[in-house]
């Protein structure tokens, strides 16, 4: 009952990750090298080498063996691996410990973790929108 309740107060925060699938839909692996543009809807998972643009609606994750350089449009992003060059998350950008993150960040909400590392620009894009509240 108690986990039920968590997703019910969960849903009303306007901090939190937007409803979208969490299913992963793109997975590049540790030991993969890929360099080009990636477009994709859903949730991605980058634990390999990446350099290029990346865009999406969804979420990014960037996981702590990775390392990727470029550019990225989407609507939130988590890094906790290396990560050089330009973010644009409409939602949230969330820098892990250990990573490592060097570049401009445009976006609504910016975490920064204890133990992480952010060398850059950023510039805020206002507050999330609240969420309407049925009645």
């Amino acid at each position: 009952m108690l986990v039920k309740e968590t997703l019910l107060l969960r849903k009303t925060d306007p901090f939190d990750l937007p409803s979208v699938s969490h299913d992963v839909t793109v997975v590049l692996q540790k030991g993969c090298h890929l360099e080009g543009k990636l477009q994709f809807e859903g949730t991605a998972r980058i634990d390999g080498h990446f350099k290029g643009e990346i865009f999406t609606p969804d979420i990014l994750v960037i996981g702590d063996e990775a390392q990727v350089s470029g550019q990225i449009e989407a609507d939130v992003v988590v890094i906790s691996g290396q990560f050089t060059g330009d973010i644009f998350a409409t939602q949230r950008v969330e820098i892990q410990a250990p990573a490592v993150v060097r570049g401009t960040i445009q976006t609504a909400i910016l975490q920064v973790d204890e133990g992480a590392v952010f060398d850059g620009k950023t510039k805020m894009l206002g507050p999330v929108p609240a969420l309407r509240r049925n009645k």
